[in-house]
């Protein structure tokens, strides 16, 4: 594909350092609109990530919904009305929505709708990217969505498409040309690993030409369908030593850009924390992930498990009380004691992982001593130079 430059999208004003726009949408010709919800300052689950259906075109080696894309259960757009309600109403402010592909429910517009009238300021959606999707989102404005994220895995049509099929990078690179021409706050995801580590910095280059916003790269996981392609699972060492390249190449390049450190060398935990780190999202609990059937994760390292934090049941949150234990009960005991147990480094690690710990059965600075575990949840920036 050539690539053509395109002019910049203007960034809307922003209210937050993660300079996210603002959605205010009007009501549907088919769906009543809710009516808004007031913010409660309970300073817990801020963001709301809300995974409207498991339906998905595509089956990434990568992709942490595993089994759940072949059951492709679709939360019904009433249920969805209420779980957006009830976490506004527990102080959810920032809305993701998410699948699956979420663009294949059949009542996605209604659903952006809806969480503007309700009152969420941050509406953002992910995105494959893929023609169904832009059918969807060309029907739509650029202020409906304080950002679309679309998931691009390398930067070349070798690289995505051994991940994701035969021409689908040329067509996801399409639609991100046409989302940043017209005035959408367009950004790429990149899920790094073995196969395409080798050229994920191109989509640097890539973003500078067609106005994307940001760019945005995190570590493969080996979680969902990750279980079976372990082969590309990038090392501790090998994430840290890509993550520091970025930070080299970054300032060169007008986008932004978001990595996750996963993972940080034990002098670096410093600079994360001027950043704003916090640790682990079990002690914040600035962060709730809400499936369609119902089960709530604050950790989506956990997704795999059946420790998650609670139930949505006709509307209500009911704590997860399963004999098995609730994914809060590991967190608090990573607040007492360390999660490895014999911490080299207490302050800075914070407790570890329990998480990595429990899915790992170690954590990864027991094989790199230099190696602090970092929330994988955790956004750092790159400053732009």
């Amino acid at each position: 594909m050539s690539l053509v430059p395109l002019p910049i999208p203007t960034l809307r004003p922003d209210d937050s350092t993660d300079r996210y726009g603002h959605a205010r949408l009007p009501a549907s010709a088919h769906a009543p609109m809710p009516e808004h919800v007031d913010q409660v300052p309970y300073g817990r689950f801020r963001n709301l990530y809300l995974y409207i259906t498991e339906a998905c075109q595509l089956r990434c080696e990568h992709c942490y919904m595993g089994e759940r894309l072949d059951r492709a259960l679709k939360m019904p757009y009433d249920k969805v009305v209420d779980t957006l309600r009830t976490w506004r109403k527990l102080g959810s402010s920032k809305l993701t929505i998410l699948g699956g592909e979420p663009t294949l429910h059949p009542d996605y517009i209604a659903i952006i709708r809806a969480a503007g009238a309700l009152g969420f300021g941050h509406v953002i959606t992910t995105s494959n990217g893929l023609d169904p999707a832009w059918r969807k989102f060309r029907q739509m404005r650029p202020s409906d969505f304080a950002y679309v994220q679309i998931s691009l895995d390398g930067g070349s049509a070798a690289s995505h498409d051994q991940i994701r099929g035969p021409g689908r990078f040329d067509e996801t690179l399409r639609n991100v040309a046409r989302l940043a021409e017209a005035g959408f706050d367009t950004r790429i995801i990149c899920t790094v690993n073995k196969a395409n580590a080798g050229d994920a910095l191109q989509l640097l280059d890539i973003a500078d030409q067609l106005g994307v916003s940001l760019v945005k790269y995190h570590v493969f996981s080996t979680i969902g369908t990750g279980h079976g392609a372990e082969e590309l699972a990038m090392s501790p060492m090998e994430w840290i030593e890509f993550y520091e390249q970025l930070e080299r190449v970054g300032p060169g390049h007008q986008t932004r850009i978001w990595y996750q450190p996963t993972y940080a060398r034990r002098s670096r935990v410093a600079h994360y924390a001027a950043q704003g780190y916090c640790g682990c999202i079990g002690r914040t609990l600035d962060r709730i992930s809400v499936f369609p059937d119902g089960r709530c994760y604050v950790c989506s390292y956990l997704f795999d498990t059946e420790l998650h934090f609670a139930n949505m049941v006709d509307g209500d949150v009911q704590l997860n009380r399963a004999e098995g234990g609730n994914e809060f009960d590991l967190f608090a005991k990573a607040m007492t004691r360390s999660a490895c147990g014999d911490c080299k480094a207490p302050t800075a690690c914070g407790g570890g992982c329990p998480a990595e710990e429990l899915v790992m059965g170690a954590a990864s600075c027991a094989a790199v001593e230099d190696i602090v575990p970092v929330c994988r949840l955790w956004k750092a920036d790159v400053p732009i130079a």
